[in-house]
């Protein structure tokens, strides 16, 4: 007689071979979106980072005192007086959270270890 089809041990090892797959591309895509939001949110770090040394560098009075005192013991700039200033726009949002930033109390740090100027977004 003429058998034709598969058996079972070949059906199992076919549908255990397809989820392992299965298993396989939905974990690299899990992580390909993964990397993507924190190079999304670094990103959005860096901008607010660039945003609070330029800020430092501007040259008016007021920035000149906060400058001083910088060079001494650092200081903190909040998000709110870079987007008042123009540095940032209005509708930056958060990465993570999705709320746009103008409301939060959010702050840069800027300091000068060894002379040299540091901008580091606290979190």
């Amino acid at each position: 007689m003429d058998k034709k089809g598969f058996t079972l041990i070949e059906l199992v090892t076919t549908i255990g071979l397809m989820v392992l797959m299965g298993v396989i591309i939905v974990n690299n895509i899990t992580a390909l979106y993964s990397n993507q939001e924190e190079a999304t949110y670094q990103d959005f770090r860096k901008q607010l980072e660039n945003a609070a040394c330029t800020y430092i560098d501007l040259s008016d009075n007021e920035i000149k005192q906060l400058k001083s005192t910088c060079r001494t013991s650092g200081c903190d700039v909040a998000v709110k007086t870079l987007i008042e200033r123009g540095l940032l726009d209005e509708d930056v949002e958060d990465p993570w959270t999705g709320d746009i930033i103008g409301n939060e109390e959010l702050h840069v740090h800027i300091s000068y270890p060894d002379k040299e100027k540091t901008c580091e977004f606290q979190e």
